[in-house]
């Protein structure tokens, strides 16, 4: 199956109306098939692109150390948007500035709420707004920009990846996440021999090639399935035999 974007609305008409017929519907409604995840693409109207967070490179780069694995996301832009207004994201700012403004309590569903490992991630935001590189780092994109982005202390392939594709629109990376690794899985398309950590590289390239066999945008299809096995996280788990 092939689909192409056209202009013209006549020739958009005639390639969905063969998408349609091409695509396995028996699994297309069983939820997480492959099946299931190209009706969800086509289906979908977000924007293709314009997952950015910050404004330039800097903000990016801190916005996504802000988050990752063992946070909330929505803390962790709680937590970006106040040192942005406090405007701590330069190189002048001194440790305990940025230590203070994440390690103070943030409301949140009508609770006060605290940001777990505000010390370390303070030192990583720290020691990256140190770094004499940001202004050539702000010149690559893609696979070479995650590669120096791995040289930041705190940043994995995962981050990397997410900083990559955010910053530079880029479909040559994956951001692996275990909702990516779970969708994956349930799909068929990952092997669940493989190891979300040292597998990383494999993993990436299985789904980049389940969207290529689609004419899938990577971007947003790691948007679309991130955001629903986000909400279907139990369901996800019991369908896997995952222990919470």
């Amino acid at each position: 199956m092939k689909a192409t974007y056209y202009i013209d609305e006549r020739d958009k008409i005639l390639e969905l109306s063969q998408l349609l017929s091409d695509i396995d519907w028996e699994n297309a409604g069983k939820r997480f098939t492959k099946s299931y995840w190209e009706v969800q693409y086509f289906l979908d109207n977000s924007p293709c692109h314009g997952y950015k967070l910050g404004s330039n490179l800097r903000e990016e780069v801190v916005a996504c150390l802000l988050g990752g694995y063992g946070l909330k996301a929505e803390l962790g832009l709680m937590a970006f948007h106040r040192i942005k207004n406090l405007r701590l994201i330069r190189r002048e700012t001194k440790l305990e500035e940025l230590e203070n403004a994440i390690s103070a309590p943030f409301r949140w569903n009508g609770k006060e709420v605290h940001y777990r490992f505000s010390r370390q991630k303070s030192k990583y935001i720290f020691w990256f707004l140190q770094r004499n590189d940001i202004d050539d780092l702000e010149r690559l994109s893609g696979i070479r920009l995650r590669d120096k982005l791995l040289t930041i202390k705190g940043i994995g392939l995962k981050t990397a990846s997410w900083i990559a594709r955010n910053y530079g629109n880029c479909e040559d990376v994956a951001i692996v996440d275990i909702h990516i690794y779970r969708a994956g899985r349930l799909a068929g398309f990952i092997n669940p021999l493989w190891d979300i950590q040292k597998d990383y590289y494999k993993i990436e390239e299985s789904f980049l090639d389940f969207c290529h066999s689609i004419n899938a945008l990577p971007s947003k299809m790691d948007s679309i399935m991130w955001n629903q096995m986000k909400e279907s996280n139990r369901r996800a788990i019991e369908l896997l035999n995952i222990k919470i």
